[in-house]
């Protein structure tokens, strides 16, 4: 759980590394990467850009990088709206950012698709369970809290600092992204943090681009979903053959989850460069970040929380739908059988 100081404590670990390696004694603000997650989701994104507004009003010159694409036309929406300075590593050169000091938002360095950007790793803030050993001086873990975004903007009320209404609104859309609107997975930190921020910020944006995310051109994915799909007990599996974006695989995870008989829904999209995978659980005793783990144990990489998880598969490897599924239906008896 973190603390009351939180934000204090990182901005003095800030501060203090950037005098011991800005060796000059410049006056220079102190420099940092703000690094999420690789194919960021909206709560990534918006702790990213929470926490650099906030250190940006204490003086600081943060940068958000990340790894991936933006795989979500309603979080390209956000980040094109609200201005927020997302940078991608790909366009930049390594000794531009290799040697400064590096906060990791929504995800550990621990987690295959958290590899660490910058040689320095200053701190780890993140809500997701079991971030493994982490070997850097600033830790704040909130495995309670439905979102990341919400963290940083406990970091803005400790302040005592009210955020702009572009900053407010992205860590607005981050907490109900991730909380899917306040039904699940919610604590009362979530909710206190939410109703400091509604009237701060865009909340009618918010609202009209998180639940108008789809186009009629991803009706045939649906489509697809159903003509392809495999039942059996409690799972649903599909696999889409087709290039979707993140945000299609999610949406499309979800709505099959409504089906009564139905407990635990994978998704597998094959289309794009990697293959990608989606699983929800709306069972208390079956965590899909423990399915996911384990289906993909050799084959790939995955995680995430209880009630929903992501993950790919290693490039190079060849599966069959059929052996995919058969891993999923196994990983589903073992999450029971674990708990």
């Amino acid at each position: 759980m973190g603390t009351p100081d939180a934000f204090a404590r990182l901005f003095t670990i800030i501060t203090q590394t950037w005098q011991t390696i800005n060796q000059r004694g410049s006056p220079e603000a102190p420099q940092c990467v703000i690094q999420t997650h690789d194919f960021p989701d909206h709560d990534a994104v918006a702790a990213a850009f929470g926490l650099a507004s906030l250190l940006s009003r204490k003086g600081c010159l943060p940068r958000i990088l990340y790894r991936g694409r933006i795989r979500s036309h309603s979080l390209q929406a956000m980040i094109n709206q609200l201005s927020i300075p997302m940078e991608n590593v790909s366009d930049l050169l390594f000794e531009d950012f290799a040697d400064l000091p590096c906060i990791i938002v929504d995800g550990s360095p621990n987690n295959a698709n958290t590899q660490q950007i910058t040689r320095l790793l200053l701190g780890v803030i993140d809500h997701h369970p079991n971030p493994g050993n982490l070997s850097c001086p600033f830790q704040d873990i909130r495995t309670s809290y439905g979102s990341c975004a919400t963290i940083v903007a406990d970091y803005w009320a400790e302040a005592e600092i009210f955020p702009d209404r572009n900053t407010a609104t992205a860590l607005l859309m981050g907490i109900q992204m991730d909380t899917d609107f306040l039904s699940r997975r919610v604590s009362p930190a979530d909710l206190d943090a939410h109703h400091r921020l509604f009237f701060r910020a865009d909340w009618q944006f918010g609202i009209q681009v998180g639940k108008a995310s789809l186009s009629t051109n991803d009706l045939p994915a649906f489509q697809y979903a159903v003509s392809n799909a495999r039942t059996q007990g409690i799972l649903f599996f599909t696999v889409l053959s087709m290039d979707c974006s993140q945000e299609l695989i999610s949406i499309i995870a979800d709505f099959f989850l409504r089906l009564r008989e139905i407990l635990v829904t994978v998704i597998v999209e094959t289309g794009g460069q990697r293959q990608h995978i989606s699983v929800r659980s709306r069972d208390a005793d079956i965590s899909a970040a423990s399915v996911i783990k384990l289906a993909l144990s050799g084959i790939g990489q995955g995680g995430g929380h209880d009630h929903m998880a992501g993950g790919v598969i290693d490039p190079g490897v060849r599966i069959s739908e059929e052996d995919l599924f058969e891993r999923f239906l196994d990983a589903v008896d073992t999450a029971q059988e674990n708990q």
